[in-house]
């Protein structure tokens, strides 16, 4: 038993009870985490700032009986510029629900929560088009997770590829290996340096780079095989294909 700091985001809200929440956390102390906030839900508590999806906040919690309960939440930040915007908040609704379902308690990772962080004053500052963004934050996701996808070699030979014409789950193929992995698909020159690029540069700068509408589509292509190396379905993320007829 003790009373310990957490720093971290909300990425989903639980009721319990008549005025209760389970917030789920993906912290710089611990990973993911959940806690507790009793009468979270009134307007008047203490706990109502901060407590909510998106919040960027300050836990202080105590643990007792196996679980973390909030004594003190001071928010840092909301991302109210997404939470207004329809696109933003899918995309942002996105983010959140790939770290929840391929994060694990007491595992944590610094580079994820500054990741989520970037990536979403990304979108409430519009540095470039949100797709844009959504991909740099799932290609820079795989990098940070182990997935970073081959950019120059095949996947799967170690060949090195000259001209990108196939991509795999875990990265460029040759022309012989795409021969055997049916779940490969296409990719073009543009949608190729695209994954360099989001690769190969800073967090802060993995999201200032343009596409063409159909890179676009083969991009959303590629980072779905890779995405396979999590084996989670996301919601979100089906939501967002079937709006922007991604998976026409």
């Amino acid at each position: 038993m003790g009373v310990m700091k957490l720093r971290g985001i909300v990425l989903n809200e639980t009721k319990k009870g008549e005025a209760d929440k389970q917030l789920a956390l993906f912290t710089l102390e611990e990973g993911k985490t959940h806690v507790y906030a009793k009468g979270a839900r009134k307007i008047k508590s203490r706990y109502f700032s901060g407590s909510a999806q998106f919040d960027y906040s300050d836990f202080i919690v105590f643990l007792g009986n196996g679980f973390y309960s909030a004594t003190q939440i001071d928010k840092l930040a909301d991302f109210s510029a997404v939470l207004s915007d329809y696109e933003k908040l899918l995309y942002g609704n996105l983010f959140l629900e790939l770290v929840d379902k391929t994060t694990f308690p007491g595992e944590p990772n610094p580079y994820i929560l500054k990741l989520l962080i970037i990536a979403l004053r990304a979108l409430e500052n519009s540095i470039t088009d949100n797709f844009c963004i959504c991909q740099a934050f799932l290609f820079k996701y795989l990098q940070i997770c182990g997935y970073e996808p081959s950019t120059e070699i095949c996947a799967s030979c170690g060949l090195r590829v000259d001209k990108a014409l196939r991509y795999g789950t875990d990265g460029l193929l040759c022309s012989s290996c795409a021969i055997n992995d049916m779940s490969s698909i296409n990719i073009n020159e543009s949608a190729t340096q695209a994954i360099k690029y989001i690769l190969n540069s800073d967090i802060r700068e993995a999201f200032s780079y343009k596409l063409d509408a159909d890179s676009k589509k083969i991009l959303t292509q590629a980072s779905d095989v890779s995405l396979g190396n999590f084996n989670v379905s996301l919601n979100s993320k089906k939501f967002i294909d079937e709006i922007k007829g991604f998976n026409a």
